[in-house]
Formats: structure tokens, sequence, C-alpha cells
């Protein structure tokens, strides 16, 4: 039996974590497994799939995929007009790309893990031949079909979904009841307990240099709106006093944006940027809090693996993801999102209240049952008894 784990690009996200615990999922479960890395200078992450995976390289370029032309009709008038004739150039160029490929795989299942436009058209459109096909959807329905109809298409070719969340699975198929009949499951991401081994010289040097820390980790951009812990900082320091630093883990688009913003509110010497780290156990261990300020989330895997590591959590209210994991603050406080002063009061509430702290490492352990890996494992062997 024979997988192909389709993902858009192998960095170092959240997504592709997760697909490193089903790749090993599917191992355990009897599968081949197969890797199709369809951005091929995206493989940071690569080296932490199990040995036994292999790995192919597909570029599919942007252009190719013709679903995605449908944010023509969203941004201009003209665009209703321009789509049709778009969408079937596209479609065909798609093919022919298609036929100056080798001779294609055959699998018992073809997975869009991703559950971007790219990744799934590769499995919709058959550029591996799966007798059943799946995809992820690490968020819920209702937020994919809301930024693009035409993810909705891609859906009916596969058929088979997984989703984080059921957050309005019912307006949405009620919204598009074109998708009426897809085969779909709400299954949690994986988390294993084990821990990964420390570095005994990383460890001390963090301490020496950020002293006691907050903690966020992810990469830069909008969504992720790491200015709104920045700015919640500032206040933190000015109204609040406090002396704990803030680090700040991953790379991106608004990182450069963020470093002059550093600078603005002249907090050089209490944020720190680490760039992307591949050994972030050294940096859970020695947190003292962690911090999440997303504006929209699917199931933030870091949330997890903060809790795995004992680290009490304040994040932002990001659907669907923060409060499927949190549960209403029960699990970790909750504030809403761009609110810095509303971040930098949870935060100090949770500082100075020592068994609050306490009480949130306890529930976060609790919390990580829902996650451990072999119920997902199980839960998985169902799904795909199930297939259509």
């Amino acid at each position: 039996m024979k997988v192909a784990l389709v993902l858009d690009g192998i960095g170092a996200g959240g997504i592709e974590r997760v697909a490193i615990q089903y790749a090993k999922m599917f191992i355990d479960l009897g599968y081949e497994v197969d890797i199709y890395n369809l951005k091929p200078k995206a493989n940071g992450l690569e080296k932490e799939f199990p040995e036994a995976c292999k790995f192919y390289y597909k570029k599919v370029s942007d252009y190719l995929l013709p679903d995605r032309y449908m944010l023509l009709v969203k941004r201009w008038r003209w665009g209703k007009y321009v789509y049709p004739v778009v969408y079937l150039g596209t479609l065909l160029a798609m093919y022919a790309y298609r036929l100056t490929m080798k001779k294609r795989k055959k699998y018992d299942i073809g997975i869009a893990f991703s559950g971007h436009f790219r990744d799934l058209s590769f499995v919709a459109y058959n550029f591996i031949l799966s007798e059943k096909k799946m995809c992820w959807l690490h968020g819920s329905l209702m937020s994919y079909l809301i930024l693009s109809s035409t993810f909705g298409d891609l859906y009916r070719k596969i058929k088979n979904l997984c989703t984080l969340s059921t957050d309005n699975e019912i307006a949405a198929m009620d919204a598009n009841r074109f998708l009426n009949g897809l085969n779909i499951n709400k299954i949690y991401n994986p988390i294993s307990y084990q821990k990964k081994e420390l570095d005994i010289q990383v460890v001390n040097d963090n301490k020496n240099t950020y002293g006691e820390y907050l903690l966020m980790i992810g990469r830069f951009d909008q969504d992720k709106d790491q200015k709104t812990v920045i700015y919640a900082m500032k206040d933190l320091v000015e109204n609040y006093g406090i002396q704990e630093n803030l680090v700040l883990i991953g790379e991106g688009s608004t990182l450069e944006e963020c470093k002059k913003l550093v600078k603005k509110l002249s907090l050089e010497e209490r944020v720190f940027f680490t760039g992307v780290r591949y050994d972030v156990q050294n940096y859970y261990a020695t947190a003292k809090l962690f911090i999440h300020s997303s504006k929209l989330e699917g199931l933030p895997t870091v949330l997890l693996e903060a809790m795995k590591y004992g680290l009490p959590i304040v994040a932002t209210n990001s659907k669907p993801g923060v409060p499927e994991i949190l549960k209403n603050s029960e699990y970790g406080e909750i504030c809403e999102v761009g609110d810095a002063s509303g971040m930098a009061k949870s935060i100090y509430d949770m500082l100075s209240d020592e068994e609050k702290m306490r009480m949130y490492r306890e529930k976060g352990t609790e919390r990580l049952r829902d996650f451990e890996y072999e119920n997902i494992k199980k839960q998985l062997e169902k799904i795909i008894g199930h297939l259509q």
C-alpha cells in the first residue's frame, strides 16, 4: 500500500511539522510513503521526516493553476468576463505541462496536505495517479470557501476532506449545496509526548542572553501579526514594569517592519529576533510564557508544543484554531485579535499570578491527551477505511 503526501514546500512552518507526524503515522499503519515537494527550494525540514520516506521534486508554477484565477472575479469588475477564457487557457496549459512529465506514479492514496491551490491542483488534476484522494484543511471549511469559492471545485474532485474544525460547517454546506456528498472528517493534528533532546549549551546561552522571556514562534507576515505583540511589550514595559524580555522566532515578509517598529519604540534591549530556528525545543524549555497573536489560524501546532514543554499561553482569539484548542480560556488565556493593550493586561495578569500559571501548566498537559499520537492514529485508520 502506497501513499503520496503532497506539500507546497517543506520550509519551517506548522503545516510541515504536522506532515512529519502524519508521515510517521502512515508508516506505522504499514504504508510506503512518498513525499512530493512542489517548492523544491523550501526544504528546511526534509531531514525531520522518517528515513523510509522517498522525496520527489515537482515545480508547478502558480500561473498553471486554473482555479486561482477566480481572484480576478473578486478583485476587478471585468474579471467575470475574462475568467472563463483564462481558466480554459490555463487548464489546457496545465494538461500540456502534465504531458511533459515522466511516467506518473500510482498510489493507493494521494493526499494534498498543505491545502493550498498548488498541492490541491496537483492531486485533483492527477499529476499523480491515486485510487483514492484526500486533502487536509488546516482550518474550517467555511474559512477556505471565504478565501475563494474555487477551493470547493477542487474539493469536489478530491471528495475526501480532513478538517481541523467544524466551525460554521453547516452554514458553509448550506451556502454551497454543490458540495453535498463530500466525505468530511474532523481530525486533530497529532502531537508526540516525546520531547526532543536539549542542547545544554544553547539552553545556557538562551538564559544568559535573554534572561526570563516571553516567546512567540511563527513566520513574519500580516496574518501572524507580531506587531501587536511588540506594541503589547511596549505597554508591559512602560505601564506594568515587567522585567521579562520578548523573543521572536521566525522569518518572513514583515520581519524588517517589525525590527523598525522595535527600534521606533526603543525596545532594542527588550525584544530579540532569532530568525528561523530548527531547535525550537531549546527555546520552549527556557521560556516563561508563550504568546500567539495571529488574526486567523487553523490549528496552531505551536500552542500544542508550548503545552508539551509546560508553558502557560496567552493567545489572540484567532479562529477557528485558537478557541478550538484553548476552549474559552479553559486551557490558556484568550484576548482579542489586534488588541495590544488587552494582550498586555492578560500577560501581566498571568505573570503576576503564580497559581494561575501553575494551573495552566497542568491544564495544558491535560489538553494534550486529545491530540495524542496513538489516539489520532486510530482515528486516521478509521477515516482511511471509509474513503470514497
